[in-house]
C-alpha cells in the first residue's frame, strides 16, 4: 500500500483489496483527508504476465514530474521480482516490466535526481553468505539499474534478522528520512525504524534510530494473516508532520503521524 497527496486535500492509495476484492490485483482508494477512503472495484493493475501469475503486491509510488512511478512486487512460480508501471492520472496506467530480477524486494525509488542520476534502495536476499540488507542503486533511466552497494547493515536486536526498504524516501533540510522495516531474531517481529541519508550522497548513513519508531503492539498488529508486523509503503510531509500509513499483521490498515523534528532529534548521529 502507498499512499500520496494529489493535490490539495486529495490523496491516492494503492493496495490489494484483500478480503473486500480478493483477486490478485492493485485497486485505486481515493480519499479527501486521508482517513476515509473510497475504492475503486476495477483493478488498477492487473497481473497478466507469467512473472504476475500469483499477484502484485507493495506497491511503494514516487511522483517525479507529472508522472507517478509505481514499483510493485511480482509473484510467479520464478519467485518474486520488482516490476514498474506508470500513471499520470490513476487511471491510466503502462507497465514496463521486471525491473529487479529474483530476490529483489523493497524497492524504494528517490523523488529526485541526485547527481544526474535516479537511485533506489533495494533488498535481495542471499542464501548462503551474508544478511538481508538495505543496498542502494542507480539508473540512468528508471529502468536499468547497477552500481549496487551495500548501506544498511542490521545492526540492533529488534532488524538483527534483516532489514528493508519501508516507505519512499523524504527530502528534508537534515538529509533524505527513511522509514524502514527490520524484524527481531527472536519472534520475527516487525518493526519501522528511521534513518537519514546526505542528501548529495545517499550511500552516506548519517543517523538512524537506534530503537523503533514503531513496533507491532496493538492486537491489531499482533494478531492476523501474519501476526507481530508493521509494515509501511508509504508516508508524506505535510506541515513538519510525517503520515505514515502501513500495514498490520497483513489485515488492516493504520496510519501513524510522528512530528518532524522529534523524530530527528531521537536519531543517533553517525556523521
Amino acid at each position: 500500500m502507498h499512499v500520496i497527496p494529489a493535490g490539495r486535500n486529495c490523496h491516492f492509495y494503492i493496495s490489494r483489496a484483500g478480503d473486500a476484492l480478493p483477486d490478485g490485483c492493485q485497486h485505486v482508494y481515493s480519499t479527501l483527508h486521508g482517513v476515509h477512503f473510497t475504492v475503486d472495484e476495477a483493478p488498477f493493475i492487473r497481473p497478466d504476465c507469467e512473472l504476475e501469475g500469483f499477484g502484485a503486491e507493495d506497491a511503494r509510488i514516487t511522483q517525479i514530474g507529472d508522472t507517478y512511478y509505481i514499483n510493485y512486487t511480482a509473484v510467479s512460480i520464478h519467485g518474486i521480482t520488482t516490476a514498474l508501471a506508470t500513471t499520470k492520472d490513476f487511471v491510466h496506467v503502462e507497465k514496463h516490466g521486471s525491473i529487479f530480477v529474483t530476490e529483489n524486494r523493497d524497492v524504494c525509488i528517490f523523488p529526485e535526481k541526485i547527481g544526474g542520476r535516479y537511485f533506489a534502495l533495494v533488498r535481495p536476499v542471499p542464501r548462503q553468505i551474508g544478511q538481508a540488507k538495505m543496498w542502494l542503486s542507480a539508473s540512468e533511466d528508471l529502468l536499468h539499474w547497477g552500481e549496487f552497494t551495500p548501506v544498511a547493515m542490521p545492526r540492533f536486536p529488534w532488524d538483527a534478522a534483516r532489514n528493508g526498504g519501508g516507505a519512499v524516501p523524504i527530502r528534508t533540510d537534515a538529509g533524505w528520512l527513511v522509514l524502514y522495516h527490520g524484524a527481531d531474531r527472536e519472534s520475527n517481529r516487525y518493526s519501522m525504524g528511521a534513518m537519514l541519508l546526505d542528501l548529495e550522497d545517499p550511500r552516506k548513513v548519517v543517523a538512524i534510530s537506534r530503537e523503533p519508531v514503531l513496533y507491532a503492539e496493538a492486537p491489531y498488529e499482533t494478531t492476523g494473516f501474519y501476526p507481530n508486523v508493521v509494515f509501511s509503503c508509504g508516508a508524506f510531509l505535510v506541515d513538519g508532520v510525517v503520515h505514515m500509513y502501513y500495514g498490520g499483521a497483513d489485515r488492516v490498515m493504520a496510519l501513524a503521524r510522528a512530528d518532524l523534528r522529534q523524530l530527528l532529534d531521537s536519531m543517533e548521529r553517525l556523521a
